[in-house]
């Protein structure tokens, strides 16, 4: 981590004020750092990127890191982002496979009550294969 701006003791500009407004005009802005960039805020940090309900490809938020990671581990263990798309493929595989050996068990045996469990079961994959839509983010995306 970081020094504090309070514990530095190397050289250092302070700028302090009751507002500061950094703005370009024409071009960009750039902030670099050799080690850490800290931004810290009392209440919130907002980072807003072009028209608030646009569709641009544009418009967007991008992070190039090798690593990233929301939130911090003292309130729990970091898990990894669903490729929902990739999870969607896979689960329509088990999904169809479970189908069809729900079809051909019941024509196999000939026990009526496999015929019920079947269908039964046939109900709740094709319930939950509709449902897909759910865990996937309109907003956030993952290579």
């Amino acid at each position: 981590m970081a020094e504090s701006i309070n514990t530095y003791t190397g050289e250092q500009i302070v700028l302090s004020s009751g507002r500061l407004v950094f703005n370009s005009r024409s071009n960009d802005v750039f902030i670099s750092s050799r080690r850490y960039i800290n931004l810290s805020a009392g209440d919130k940090v907002t980072i807003d990127v072009g028209n608030i309900d646009s569709d641009n490809e544009q418009n967007m938020f991008l992070v190039n890191a090798p690593r990233m990671q929301l939130g911090l581990e003292r309130y729990g263990k970091p898990e990894p982002i669903t490729k929902a798309d990739q999870l969607e493929e896979i689960l329509i595989e088990i999904i169809n496979a479970l189908n069809t050996y729900s079809d051909m068990l019941p024509a196999l045996t000939g026990i009526r009550s496999l015929k019920i469990a079947s269908t039964y079961l046939k109900g709740k994959l094709s319930a939950s294969k509709s449902n897909f839509y759910r865990f996937k983010s309109k907003n956030s995306f993952t290579i």
